[in-house]
């Protein structure tokens, strides 16, 4: 699976969004020519709107590092850190479903969970509600990475739906209670801002 860069932006002046977002899709503009490059997803909280989430796919950990350390990297940071907070979580990708193609009209939800017990259950129930949700009418897409080491226990989900009933039809069934059991979880209903899920990643990447 891809190595997944998790940033959560917060403005340090709720009225900077304007400024914020041009800044970012300029940065997300020369990130996506990088060489690893796979793909990202920005959104911002539907509840909390200072607050943005962006899910960045590369092939290896050694592409992003090798964009984090150029010049260019380095003076887009100096800049965001004037007008927005950075928490970065560095992940691993461990499992995608697919449904029907995105439109940009659906419905996204970013999961925060914490584990305490045993991780790869989680996995196992993360898997089992995802693949039941699978087949719910509206179901687009998910994606589950695991912390390498910012957050002790924690997972990211990232889920695409056609509509908000649809999302709330999974929380209903068996299986996510059962995935509710194992984890924390805090949840982020978001508004697209820019980008698309990553492609798998090429075969031994």
């Amino acid at each position: 699976m891809s190595f997944t860069v998790i940033n959560t932006f917060t403005l340090l002046d709720p009225a900077g969004a304007e400024e914020f977002e041009a800044r970012f899709l300029t940065h997300v503009e020369w990130m996506r020519a990088q060489p690893g490059f796979l793909a990202h997803q920005a959104v911002r909280s539907a509840d909390r709107p200072e607050v943005y989430v962006n899910l960045g796919w590369w092939e290896r950990p050694e592409d992003f590092q090798q964009v984090l350390a150029s010049a260019t990297f380095q003076e887009h940071a100096e800049e965001f850190h004037k007008i927005v907070s950075v928490e970065a979580d560095p992940s691993m990708g461990i499992a995608r479903f697919d449904g029907a193609a995105g439109e940009p009209g659906d419905v996204l939800f970013v999961d925060f969970f914490t584990v305490e017990g045993n991780p790869e259950a989680f996995i196992g129930a993360f898997r089992a509600h995802a693949g039941a949700a699978a087949g719910i009418d509206g179901f687009v897409a998910a994606d589950l990475a695991k912390s390498l080491f910012a957050r002790p226990g924690g997972f990211t989900a990232l889920t695409r739906w056609r509509d908000a009933e649809a999302a709330l039809a999974a929380t209903a069934l068996p299986e996510y209670a059962a995935l509710a059991a194992l984890a924390e979880v805090r949840t982020v209903p978001a508004a697209h801002i820019a980008g698309n899920r990553a492609e798998p990643a090429p075969a031994g990447a």
